[in-house]
């Protein structure tokens, strides 16, 4: 099965992907990971150190946590900055082509870069809100991510390669939730 990757200027895809990227370690720990934007966390840690390290400067004997705390916000200032960078770089990719066959599956970027993880080294097929990751087994290989409107098709080929043991369907944490 072919799939055209739809990937192209999606911000919304490349956030996605860039916290799970971010996060892999805690993806390969519980798959049913909420994914948020890492730009929003970056913007609520810095403004969270600014806000404390200005509290704590007039508050006696807290210089040094004022300090730190500035420090922090300094450091989550420079991940915003070279976070919104990277996602303005991957805005310009173009899309992929994505290859599911009974070995596994293959993203290949326009005579770029092929990436493939074979079924046995996929630990987990996970569903979120605006993709779907290919999570390895092993930190040394790289994650797939597919745009969610291959969802169909995606579990299709799940289906034809008996690997639905694979999928995580986090669908239903995005959700709104009713109140009565």
């Amino acid at each position: 099965m072919i799939i055209q990757n739809k990937e192209k200027g999606n911000k919304k895809y490349y956030e996605e992907i860039m916290y799970i990227s971010s996060n892999y370690y805690i993806f390969k720990k519980r798959p049913k990971t909420k994914v948020h934007s890492l730009l929003k966390v970056f913007i609520f840690y810095t403004l969270f150190f600014l806000i404390f390290s200005i509290v704590f400067l007039f508050i006696p004997n807290m210089y040094i946590i004022s300090v730190i705390c500035f420090t922090c916000f300094l450091i989550y200032g420079y991940l915003f900055i070279e976070t919104n960078y990277k996602l303005k770089e991957f805005l310009k990719h173009n899309n992929s082509l994505i290859k599911i066959n009974e070995s596994g599956i293959e993203n290949t970027e326009e005579k770029q870069v092929t990436t493939k993880l074979y079924w046995q080294a996929i630990e987990y097929v996970i569903i979120n809100k605006y993709s779907i990751c290919i999570l390895p087994k092993n930190f040394a290989y790289f994650a797939i991510f597919i745009n969610i409107t291959a969802k169909k098709q995606v579990l299709e080929a799940l289906t034809k390669y008996n690997k639905l043991d694979l999928l995580i369907d986090n669908r239903d944490k995005y959700k709104l939730k009713a109140h009565h």
